[in-house]
């Protein structure tokens, strides 16, 4: 009773998660209004039904009788331990600089800061450890695999769908006016722009491109996947139900105009390509010869976008970022080997920092003087708001390096031991297995966060790390008995 309940609310929370950016939105204007940030208890249905989960789950582990069972539960792996260690070093870092300390019922700006990096860092993982130590049924991936695949369509459906729409309508049910820009204390944005063009970036119902992108890579992997399956089994009506579905989600994966996404779905691609040539074809020489043609065609695809399309790939401003923030990143860690502590860098810092503009000598910041939850900055000058200093967001654009300024060194190397223990565990599954989807999911995710924040959005993270934990249980692999 308790295994079935468990998997029926996580089927609930996979598809509604997609969703919960636009829900909570729209909800919040019907409560509070045109513009107001979203409402914290609507916000956070999604960390509710994953306690709810959890708490089933641990209900589970406590009363299991079965011997083989019991001792999964506790058996550690070198998985596992990263992640208790990872845990360790950031209450401590964060708890040594006074983040978290406060015994007043209010919480201090340091007691959120430590909390919503806990969040973004480790509830996935938290989940994920916890999760992995109950049973999950065949059922549940298959029925998992096929909601994956029909929330991906419809996603990419409407994604589609709002190139056309007027941003009138957006502003209507509660989006902010602005674009491209993400205030902690206002609605966020409907659009956002290619830079220095009108071209819309394609979200859907998500917060942003990059995090609707990053998404795609599980319906992405799944359409794939279960189109090997058809083909193989030669079910022609589900061929052409997964061509269909794969081909609305590259159509949206493409029009979110998210590098850090098409990178990962390339890597996928490469991957799931070079298992399945591992299986068809004996000769290392034909499959290396196979992979070198790929290899080549993407290069003149890439040739060929830079030279024809820099608006799209180059986008100087953007690259820019890509590349400074990260050497800052480094620099941080040189300065604080030990860390800054939980919440000062990434997603939470830029939910708790004013909103910085940064613009080039000349341009014009008129538009800005309406907004004065703004901080403008000309050529690094600060020119808005007059007589107020800002304090703006840390951003590594990097995810491991934010593990890096959190946690210092220690955890620049546990963010990637944690990614590659997993996926060494995981890619040892049989491409012709369900349990495959999450597992190239998450290589698609964790190449991207070289680029970006790539676990910050929680339809991103919790939906990864809730089917690993379906398709990694413990006691399977690198083990370390306790």
């Amino acid at each position: 009773m308790f295994q079935r309940l468990r998997e029926s609310l996580s089927l609930i929370l996979l598809a509604v998660l997609p969703m919960h950016a636009m829900l909570v939105t729209v909800a919040t204007h019907i409560l509070s209004g045109q513009n107001h940030a979203p409402l914290a208890v609507l916000a956070l249905w999604k960390e509710a039904l994953l306690a709810v989960i959890l708490i089933i789950a641990v209900i589970e582990i406590i009363r299991t009788k079965e011997p083989e069972l019991q001792k999964s539960v506790w058996s550690l792996d070198i998985l596992d331990w990263c992640i208790i260690l990872s845990i360790a070093i950031g209450a401590a870092v964060s708890l040594t600089g006074g983040a978290g300390s406060s015994l007043s019922l209010q919480l201090s700006a340091a007691d959120k800061r430590f909390l919503l990096g806990f969040k973004y860092d480790f509830l996935p993982l938290t989940a994920f450890f916890l999760l992995r130590r109950v049973p999950w049924s065949r059922n549940f991936l298959v029925a998992a695999a096929r909601v994956i695949v029909m929330v991906g369509g419809v996603a990419a459906l409407f994604g589609i769908a709002t190139l056309f729409v007027p941003l009138s309508f957006f502003t209507s049910i509660g989006y902010s006016d602005l674009h491209s820009l993400y205030l902690p204390k206002a609605a966020i944005a409907s659009f956002q722009f290619l830079e220095g063009t009108d071209i819309r970036r394609v979200q859907s119902f998500m917060s942003g491109p990059n995090q609707f992108g990053l998404w795609l890579l599980l319906p992405f992997a799944a359409n794939l996947m279960l189109l090997f399956k058809s083909i193989r089994e030669r079910r022609h009506a589900d061929t052409v139900l997964y061509v269909i579905g794969g081909a609305l989600v590259i159509a949206a994966l493409f029009f979110t105009y998210s590098r850090s996404a098409w990178i990962g779905a390339v890597m996928i691609l490469v991957v799931s390509s070079a298992l399945l040539l591992r299986h068809t074809i004996e000769s290392v020489f034909h499959r290396s010869l196979v992979l070198t043609g790929v290899g080549v065609i993407a290069g003149i695809a890439i040739v060929i976008g830079v030279n024809f399309f820099p608006q799209i790939l180059v986008r100087a401003q953007s690259f820019q970022g890509h590349w400074e923030k990260p050497l800052e990143a480094i620099q941080t860690m040189r300065t604080h080997p030990f860390g800054l502590g939980l919440g000062t860098a990434g997603p939470a810092s830029n939910r708790l920092s004013d909103t910085c503009v940064f613009l080039d000598l000349g341009a014009d910041y008129t538009w800005t003087k309406n907004h004065k939850d703004l901080c403008v900055f000309i050529g690094g000058i600060r020119k808005l708001p007059a007589g107020k200093a800002c304090e703006c967001p840390l951003l590594t654009e990097n995810w491991y390096l934010q593990w890096g300024v959190e946690m210092g060194y220690a955890g620049l190397f546990l963010s990637l031991a944690i990614i590659l223990l997993a996926l060494w565990l995981g890619l040892k599954i049989p491409l012709t297995d369900i349990r495959i989807i999450p597992v190239l999911a998450l290589l698609g995710v964790a190449v991207g966060g070289i680029f970006l924040h790539s676990f910050e959005d929680g339809a991103v993270a919790y939906s990864l790390w809730l089917l690993l934990a379906a398709c990694i249980p413990a006691g399977k692999g690198l083990q370390a008995q306790v």
